[in-house]
């Protein structure tokens, strides 16, 4: 197997060039790098980047912990922290915890015996005094959490009141004042935040809340099919239906065309977060986005930046960021049918 000394043998430089390109580090000129690099290709040299850890105190690496890599809104914030992680020359070690707290508590046990830098936990379960043992041993960034946490803590949420209050705003635009709401899970502070806008939009609008009409789902297609159909089963039915994830707004559509009913004429579909599916699904739903991808990016950039305060022992306070949403208006709204209950004909 060959060994660094092998590598400046090959590139014709010294043991020391070798160490700092491997290391990323700025000082080397870019012929010394290419020839470095060329050596590496053609031995096919494998840094240990155990020992390299020891001698540096870094690792090179991240931890993300996701909820469920099975919806495809945390495929793309995965791509964004890795990205974001690649370009600083960071690689990333991806968790999927299933909703599982003690899978969770595994992965992060898991994560900081490899020696991680730091940590992104998106969805956490951990209690605070496990987070501070963690913020002891690695950065640590908290994706999707109550504000009730420390100032001290590094925070990305985004926006999911706001852009709840959006997309429903838009429906009563189009004359629904019978909306149906399908929530997903309400352990998140997003699911809740969703919800508590769903209510607080119905009081602005002086629209009684009928508990009917609130269902709850699990963030899969199939729970929002299952709360479609037991409202479509209603005698007064909705003539809106918003759903807090487009997978369950998905299966809400399955469930209104199995009644050869139609999307947007008999009864319109709304859903949250704006995966592909949504334009290839027919009708192409309206939903609201959220910044998948730019939240990834977002949370290793906030990672990577309390890593630099930390290697100079600076206590900075942290970093509380709200990322916005958009409505992306397609095919599944339309306006109310007047004998459906709607305020327009």
């Amino acid at each position: 197997m060959p060994t660094m000394k092998d590598v400046a043998r090959e590139a014709g430089v010294s043991l020391g060039t070798v160490s700092n390109v491997l290391n990323g580090l700025p000082t080397v000129s870019n012929e010394n790098r290419e020839k470095v690099e060329e050596a590496v290709r053609k031995l096919k040299f494998i840094p240990n980047t155990a020992a390299r850890s020891l001698k540096t105190n870094s690792s090179k690496s991240l931890g993300l912990s996701i909820p469920n890599i099975g919806n495809p809104f945390y495929p793309e914030l995965a791509r964004g922290a890795e990205d974001a992680a690649q370009k600083a020359g960071y690689s990333v070690f991806l968790c999927n915890n299933d909703r599982n707290v003690e899978k969770e508590k595994n992965y992060v046990r898991v994560l900081l015996e490899k020696n991680v830098d730091g940590i992104i936990l998106v969805k956490p379960q951990v209690s605070m005094e496990e987070m501070d043992e963690i913020r002891e041993k690695c950065g640590l960034v908290l994706v999707d959490i109550d504000g009730e946490v420390h100032e001290s803590y590094d925070v990305i949420n985004v926006d999911d009141f706001g852009g709840t209050m959006k997309g429903l705003e838009l429906l009563y635009e189009y004359g629904h004042i019978r909306i149906a709401f399908i929530s997903g899970s309400l352990e998140s502070r997003s699911s809740r935040s969703r919800l508590e806008a769903y209510i607080r939009f119905r009081e602005e609008k002086s629209l009684p809340v009928d508990d009917r009409f609130i269902k709850r789902g699990s963030y899969d297609w199939y729970s929002g099919y299952t709360c479609a159909t037991e409202l479509l089963r209603m005698v007064n039915r909705p003539t809106a239906i918003f759903a807090s994830n487009d997978l369950m707004a998905i299966g809400a559509m399955k469930a209104i065309r199995e009644r050869r009913m139609d999307i947007p004429h008999d009864i319109s579909v709304m859903g949250y977060d704006d995966i592909d599916m949504a334009a290839l699904c027919s009708p192409q739903l309206t939903t609201v986005r959220q910044p998948k991808y730019e939240l990834g990016q977002a949370s290793v950039e906030m990672l990577l930046k309390r890593l630099c305060f930390r290697k100079a022992g600076v206590n900075e306070k942290g970093e509380h960021l709200v990322l916005p949403t958009d409505i992306i208006f397609r095919e599944s709204v339309g306006y109310a049918e007047r004998e459906n209950g709607g305020e327009n004909s």
